[in-house]
């Protein structure tokens, strides 16, 4: 029978106000630590100026505003994921850039170049392959100061965890993940990202909003291969997690976890 077998120390963290404030502290650094790595790869990787030009004045939000929504996102999953990890040190950091990279970076510019006719900006030249260099400069930043900030580098132990998956079992998760992933992106880009018109504009479709059944109908004639290829990228999303998941300490996986990590732990069981 497929099971999934944690085993783990007894953690014996519990909420206290002082745990808060150590938490508080810890998530202001990662903020702060974003902003730095932000900074850093301005520095070391400019967005080059004919891009610059042609960026639009008109936005959701202010540069600044953007910034800092991104940051405190980042900050709020890199600190959680971070804090119930089992690793130390460099394994930590190589981890946590696993996961951030990939997630955001890879699986962002693959789509990309997936689309690429439709970013004139980005033909004839080297620029998708400086988004992915100029996009490993913050995460690797990001992940070190924040893997400072949690003591990933400090002698104190942490809680082991061992986790062991069958090959079959994950591979219908992954499935499952991928159909939901597939799933969302569609449900999410119609109802959220499609709404905009110059959005449908800039992809070569009509100003006019069409229906939603209309509206898939038309992106499968033209492209029929989109729903195996964003299941794939739903699949990768999946793989993203596998370094850190086996790595999670016992508190994230018992009764007290999150909801979300609970069905996943009780998915993998069944």
């Amino acid at each position: 029978m497929n099971t999934l077998s944690v085993e783990s120390k007894p953690n014996l963290n519990t909420f206290s106000p002082k745990a808060t404030v150590v938490l508080l502290k810890q998530w202001n650094g990662a903020l702060v630590a974003f902003i730095i790595s932000m900074i850093t790869a301005n520095i070391i990787s400019l967005i080059p100026q004919f891009i610059k030009d042609k960026i639009p004045e008109a936005r959701f939000m202010s540069g600044s505003a953007a910034i800092l929504f991104n940051g405190a996102v980042n900050a709020t999953i890199l600190i959680w994921v971070a804090r119930r990890s089992s690793l130390k040190g460099i394994r930590l950091v190589g981890g946590l850039l696993i996961f951030l990279y990939l997630a955001q970076i890879f699986q962002t510019q693959i789509e990309t170049a997936y689309f690429l006719n439709e970013f004139p900006l980005l033909h004839g030249n080297f620029e998708v392959y400086r988004l992915c260099l100029r996009g490993a400069i913050t995460p690797a930043v990001f992940v070190l100061l924040v893997t400072l900030l949690v003591g990933g580098f400090s002698h104190k132990p942490r809680t082991e965890t061992k986790i062991t998956k069958h090959a079959d079992q994950f591979l219908k998760t992954a499935a499952w993940l991928g159909a939901l992933y597939f799933i969302l992106y569609i449900l999410f880009g119609y109802d959220v990202a499609w709404q905009l018109q110059e959005l449908r504009v800039f992809y070569g479709s009509p100003a006019e909003l069409n229906s939603f059944a209309k509206q898939i109908l038309t992106t499968l004639m033209s492209k029929p291969e989109m729903p195996f290829f964003q299941f794939a990228r739903g699949i990768l999303w999946a793989l993203c997690l596998i370094p850190l998941f086996k790595s999670f300490n016992g508190e994230s996986l018992n009764s007290s976890s999150s909801p979300p990590l609970r069905l996943l732990s009780c998915r993998l069981c069944n």
